[in-house]
């Protein structure tokens, strides 16, 4: 998550509110715009007890569907609870995306810009894009088979400019005398070819630490140190405010939340089993993010004599 607020993020276990809702881990925004509205804390990224992951990111250029009438035959979601909306709710991303279809219309507030869009991935191996461009909302599912989809989202512009942005650079790789860049910056469209390009060449996984180690080697690619780093994105609150604050790593399979801060670079695990998350109407019980864990392993204790 890149921000310019460093300590406004803290993870919550959310337990069920009833029979027929999921728990979930979330990664709760505080009071970023949202005091605006009477909303003080909302979830910008979470897994539940099922494997469904939700994150919400920003796409400057959004414009959100008109919030549904009392007779509307849909159900309005304001945009800042659409995870826990989705995580409370559904097992599967095919789910969500006949909710967003069919029953139910996600709607942005007027009094601020809060322009987002959401990444949905599961235990499955689904995955879509939710957008919302000139007041439709545009699902766009992601394959990541290398052809329609990568496995990656990042920024603006939309979903889909990137994918056929991908699919130019590798055209222009496989010509006869390919001259390509190296794209280098942390742009949205830079993060996404880079991902690409080093998610081309990771050696297949042999073991589930395998799997995630693949995974932080790619979140490292694109994470933007504290500083003024240049060729960050542009908008409210970035540029030399846009700093990688979290990042995150979901084990959809194992339920097992990895992430990692930007005062704290050691992997801090969550295993969801271990949460209570199944108690309806269980105690919710939170960490911030920018916390007091152990930051290093003192390997000192690791040393074994020479024989």
């Amino acid at each position: 998550m890149d921000l310019g607020s460093w300590d406004s993020f803290e993870l919550i276990a959310h337990p069920p509110e009833s029979a027929d809702n999921y728990g979930y881990l979330g990664v709760y925004a505080i009071g970023i715009h949202f005091d605006v509205i009477g909303v003080k804390k909302a979830p910008a990224a979470g897994m539940n007890t099922q494997g469904l992951s939700c994150d919400m990111q920003t796409l400057l250029g959004t414009k959100y569907p008109d919030k549904p009438d009392d007779d509307d035959d849909k159900t309005g979601i304001l945009v800042a609870f659409v995870c826990d909306w989705a995580l409370s709710n559904f097992a599967n991303v095919g789910e969500v995306k006949d909710a967003l279809t069919n029953t139910h219309t996600v709607w942005g507030p007027t009094k601020f810009s809060f322009d987002q869009h959401f990444s949905f991935r599961d235990a499955n191996g689904d995955s879509i894009v939710v957008e919302f461009l000139a007041h439709e909302t545009v699902i766009t599912e992601d394959p990541n088979d290398g052809k329609k989809g990568f496995g990656i989202m990042t920024n603006e512009p939309p979903y889909p400019w990137h994918v056929e942005n991908v699919k130019h650079y590798e055209w222009k790789k496989n010509l006869a005398s390919p001259v390509i860049e190296a794209p280098g910056a942390f742009y949205p469209d830079h993060r996404f070819i880079r991902l690409h390009n080093l998610k081309g060449g990771l050696e297949a996984p042999k073991s589930n630490k395998d799997l995630i180690m693949n995974a932080v080697h790619l979140l490292n690619s694109v994470t933007i140190p504290p500083g003024l780093i240049m060729g960050t994105d542009s908008g409210d609150g970035e540029g030399e405010g846009d700093h990688t604050i979290f990042g995150i790593v979901y084990d959809h399979t194992e339920n097992v939340v990895y992430y990692r801060s930007f005062d704290n670079q050691s992997l801090q695990r969550v295993r969801l089993q271990d949460l209570n998350l199944d108690e309806v109407g269980g105690a919710k019980n939170f960490l911030p993010v920018v916390n007091d864990n152990d930051w290093f392993v003192d390997a000192a204790r690791s040393f074994r004599r020479i024989p």
